[in-house]
């Protein structure tokens, strides 16, 4: 599975190009439909540990090798199926992710620090003929990209954050593989496996300096919403269509980078 999951044919935005194209606006996300799994950055753990489970997965690389430690918010028990979707398609859940509502924008890096401005093509919402414009008069982000710019620098600058407290998480030793089995009076049946969990006795055993470090920086209370988080496990089981599922290998992810479109956007949209 690849870490863009919702995202099928991304272009980067060009002003010439897209200069009349328009988004229409909706809370229609049947884009997601088939993400079992949503990325999370960190600073979203307080809000998502309310909503849905939060997990961390070995990715592996492109050339199978064993990749990234990633965080996830579990969304499905079984590989693409979204259970926090309604019958009309709309996001049911307190909060959304904004891996989620960034779409369908993204940025895909282009160099050391550089960043370009892409889009999905495949979105419906997009059309030439009515919805917000993209570009104003003279070729500049109107007011919707410029809101779109600023939750994709905002997404890529705790991303890194991220990726730091991950790294150090990684480290410590504290991960344990787990999986969650529910079964229900009506036969239904979920095994999820292939997570990663904070061991809570390993977490009582870290050096007190440690501890005290984690606590300054605010990354003990990201694990501490994680495990809180871990709660939401059976309501998420409960969720579950009337078939049985598969179970969700949620492991099986991959932590390449997205390959730079081969045609950059001409101005960069500041």
């Amino acid at each position: 599975m690849s870490t863009l999951l919702i995202y099928q044919d991304i272009v980067a935005l060009d002003r010439v190009q897209h200069r009349h194209l328009k988004l229409k606006l909706t809370d229609n996300a049947r884009f997601a439909a088939v993400a079992h799994v949503v990325p999370l950055v960190a600073v979203e753990f307080a809000e998502a540990s309310r909503e849905y489970p939060i997990v961390f997965a070995r990715g592996t690389t492109q050339n199978g090798t064993p990749g990234e430690l990633l965080c996830y918010a579990l969304t499905g028990t079984r590989e693409g199926e979204n259970l926090y979707l309604n019958a009309a398609g709309r996001w049911d859940a307190g909060y959304i992710p904004a891996f989620i509502r960034r779409y369908p924008f993204v940025f895909a890096q282009t160099g050391a620090d550089q960043f370009t401005v892409c889009i999905d093509e495949t979105f419906p919402g997009f059309d030439e003929s009515e919805g917000e414009p993209l570009f104003d008069a003279a070729g500049e982000p109107a007011s919707l990209l410029k809101g779109a710019l600023e939750l994709l620098t905002d997404y890529q600058q705790q991303g890194q954050l991220t990726d730091n407290f991950l790294r150090k998480l990684d480290a410590s030793g504290i991960l344990m593989e787990a999986q969650m089995e529910a079964n229900f009076p009506d036969g239904r049946h979920a095994l999820v496996q292939g997570m990663l969990v904070v061991d809570e006795t390993k977490l009582k055993r870290l050096p007190p300096a440690m501890v005290q470090e984690w606590f300054v920086s605010g990354e003990l209370g990201l694990i501490h919403a994680h495990l809180l988080s871990l709660g939401n496990l059976p309501r998420l089981a409960q969720r579950m269509p009337s078939s049985a599922p598969e179970y969700v290998a949620v492991n099986q992810t991959s932590t390449a980078k997205p390959s730079a479109p081969a045609k950059m956007i001409k101005e960069k949209a500041e």
